[in-house]
């Protein structure tokens, strides 16, 4: 069973603590991104985890290696599961963040989905990210099989981009829950189509039924 990520991104704790509470039959670990943690920032953490659920922190590093790594070293400290850095940040940050001790699993952003790119550039930077020691790397369901094949299934994928259905908005590289994890994704990463659903819970399920098995 593939891992499933629902992006809490909302504005206030109220409304992610709901979500939360909702979807948790169906979802692995919740991803809290700038947004929320600025809002609630160690509170909205051990809410999740409270829940018997992980946390993705998806604050997307990139800065001189020094601070990334210290930025690691922080989040550690906070227990969660698992960390963006940006992979335009360069060999040397991420060798930097990866040197951290007992560090979360830390994925390497590659082009964000709201963008266009070629496959190459992506694969490029998947890459220089398992050379560095890295977990795995975000990237949108079209390149999950490029980097598979190049970087080996050990190599996580972690795609967001997901949509049940075509919708009209700014993500441009998405997929289907059911191809992503056919094309081989490692996790997926679901916001709008459950927190945009008039019932997140059963949007939650649906997708959980869709990818079971």
């Amino acid at each position: 069973m593939k891992k499933t990520i629902l992006a809490l991104d909302v504005y206030d704790f109220a409304k992610a603590e709901k979500l939360v509470e909702e979807t948790n039959p169906y979802i692995d670990i919740y991803k809290v991104g700038p947004i929320l943690f600025l809002q609630s920032g160690k509170e909205i953490i051990k809410m999740i985890k409270d829940n018997g659920k992980e946390v993705f922190l998806d604050m997307k590093f990139h800065d001189i290696p020094a601070t990334v790594q210290r930025s690691v070293a922080s989040a550690r400290d906070l227990g969660v599961y698992s960390l963006t850095v940006h992979s335009i940040g360069g060999e040397e940050m991420l060798r930097a963040a990866v040197s951290v001790e007992n560090r979360p699993k830390i994925w390497a952003v590659t082009v964000l989905t709201s963008q266009t790119t070629a496959p190459e550039e992506v694969l490029k930077r998947a890459k220089l990210a398992k050379d560095c020691g890295v977990n795995g790397v975000i990237s949108s369901p079209l390149e999950i099989k490029l980097i598979k094949e190049n970087c080996g299934k050990n190599f996580e994928v972690v795609t967001p981009g997901i949509r049940p259905a075509k919708a009209d908005d700014d993500q441009k590289r998405v997929a289907t829950p059911e191809t992503a994890v056919k094309e081989g994704a490692d996790f997926i990463v679901v916001g709008r189509p459950i927190l945009e659903a008039e019932s997140p819970a059963l949007a939650a399920k649906a997708i959980f039924e869709s990818i079971k098995g």
